[in-house]
């Protein structure tokens, strides 16, 4: 979502107020979250609050990189198995749809204030802060009632679909109420006048009011990074795992443009008078590119002078270093987990080791929070395929059960491939192994094609060792 867009998403103060009107209920979003969420959105598209072309302090970006370096390590070789059963098979078709794009979607979540998760009827939507509103939490801050909003642009008009989703009391029983409204609007102005969900063909199959008796849990679910949110104690909406170091984050930049500056700044120059330049001009001759014309006002003057600038190249990296084993601190990782290298100019995440127990303990709190986000939304999808007529002839399965039997599986973050390869060699030798497997684990050969060729290896060789044995 484009910047622009996403700020007119952005839930502002009439348009709460009419959302609060119509539905007699009170959007817990405050004004001070919603300025947050805008500035983590612009640290995370590179333009933060403190980028100043005109004094070389441009933005690295380096809050992203910290996003995609911890959802990778958080969502590393990521496997979901549903048990073999009717439901099983069904849920594991959405499983593997959200695993294609697992590693973006948390990352997003991580340098904002978290991702939702809502089935949609056919698969699952991903909506971003500022898309949703939380109407209802309980004391764990959990979002039990959520508004959630859509905007689709046809001819002249803006419609605005909003979905409420919400537990009542209903003659003494609790009961899950979602209700979808449809709106539309000839200006920015607001949400407009009321108008049928099927003025908009995508909206036209939605219910416009359904209550659904038995719900444990809301229909949606929310990933956030587990770490209190500071900035803003009423808010139920998390944070970015960098909320922490935002200063720290800004001096980098500052750091780097500094360094920038010099390198660009450190072209050899010679000046020379002006009349030497006009000189060489007239002769026709061309001047090396490092010489340049100086001028003085003063005929007279024939001095040559040299520009030689001054580097503190290994000043800088010390400082850039020193902020970044602040920044990894600040994010729950390990002392120089991230770290400029002075041989490449690079500044990479180093290899987890098993001494870093704080970045261990960082992504097992977040793979923990992305599986009970992912349990929730599989109950919400079991829930959505009971609420679906088409779906009347499945069995009914308990989702406890269902779940019990889930595996989740998250790869080993201190995993070594050049370690594990080599190990795996020694097991081929020591006849530990089939080779056949060592090829397609490590070399990318199917099972068919490297059976195939170990066979004909093994044949060459007793063949070999028979010809050897006739001599």
């Amino acid at each position: 979502m484009g910047l622009i867009n996403w700020i007119k998403a952005v839930w502002n103060k009439l348009f709460k107020k009419e959302i609060e009107e119509k539905f007699d209920t009170k959007i817990l979003l405050s004004n001070a979250m919603e300025t947050y969420i805008d500035r983590f959105y612009h640290i995370t598209t590179g333009h933060p609050m403190w980028e100043d072309i005109e004094d070389d302090i441009e933005s690295i970006n380096f809050a992203g990189y910290i996003d995609d370096v911890t959802a990778g390590l958080v969502t590393l070789d990521a496997k979901i198995e549903l048990p073999d059963t009717v439901r099983g098979k069904m849920l594991q078709e959405s499983a593997d749809y959200v695993l294609q794009v697992l590693n973006d979607k948390v990352s997003e979540a991580l340098g904002n204030a978290g991702l939702m998760f809502k089935p949609n009827g056919k698969n699952v939507d991903y909506i971003e802060p500022g898309n949703f509103a939380p109407t209802e939490v309980d004391s764990n801050g959990n979002i039990l009632g959520c508004v959630f909003q859509q905007q689709i642009k046809r001819k002249d008009y803006t419609y605005t679909r909003l979905e409420w989703h919400r537990f009542e009391e209903i003659d003494g029983n609790r009961e899950y109420r979602l209700s979808n409204y449809a709106y539309k609007s000839a200006s920015d102005s607001g949400i407009g006048e009321p108008c049928e969900l099927s003025e908009v063909p995508e909206w036209a199959n939605f219910y416009e009011d359904i209550h659904i008796q038995g719900v444990k849990k809301p229909l949606y679910a929310y990933f956030k990074n587990p770490a209190p949110n500071r900035l803003d104690r009423t808010s139920p909406l998390g944070v970015p795992i960098w909320h922490n170091c935002i200063k720290e984050l800004k001096d980098l930049d500052v750091a780097w443009g500094r360094k920038s500056g010099e390198i660009e700044d450190s072209k050899h120059i010679t000046f020379l008078p002006e009349t030497a330049i006009r000189w060489a001009e007239m002769k026709k001759e061309k001047l090396p590119r490092f010489l340049r014309a100086l001028q003085t006002g003063n005929a007279e003057d024939n001095e040559v002078r040299e520009h030689t600038a001054t580097l503190l190249t290994e000043q800088r990296i010390k400082d850039i270093n020193s902020i970044l084993a602040m920044i990894s601190m600040k994010c729950g990782f390990s002392q120089g987990f991230f770290v400029l290298d002075e041989k490449t100019g690079m500044m990479t995440a180093t290899q987890v080791e098993a001494d870093d127990q704080e970045t261990i303990r960082t992504i097992k709190n977040i793979r923990d929070a992305l599986q009970k986000c992912l349990e929730d939304l599989f109950y919400a999808l079991n829930v959505m395929i009971d609420v679906d007529d088409r779906n009347e002839e499945i069995p009914a399965e308990d989702f406890n059960e269902l779940i019990k039997n889930t595996t989740f599986d998250f790869g080993d973050i201190l995993y070594n491939y050049s370690e594990d390869k080599a190990m795996w060699y020694q097991y081929v030798n020591q006849g530990y192994v089939p080779a056949y497997q060592y090829f397609t684990k490590f070399e990318g050969m199917a099972e068919d094609e490297a059976k195939k060729m170990v066979d004909e290896a093994k044949g060459e060789n007793e063949a070999q060792e028979g010809l050897f044995g006739e001599e």
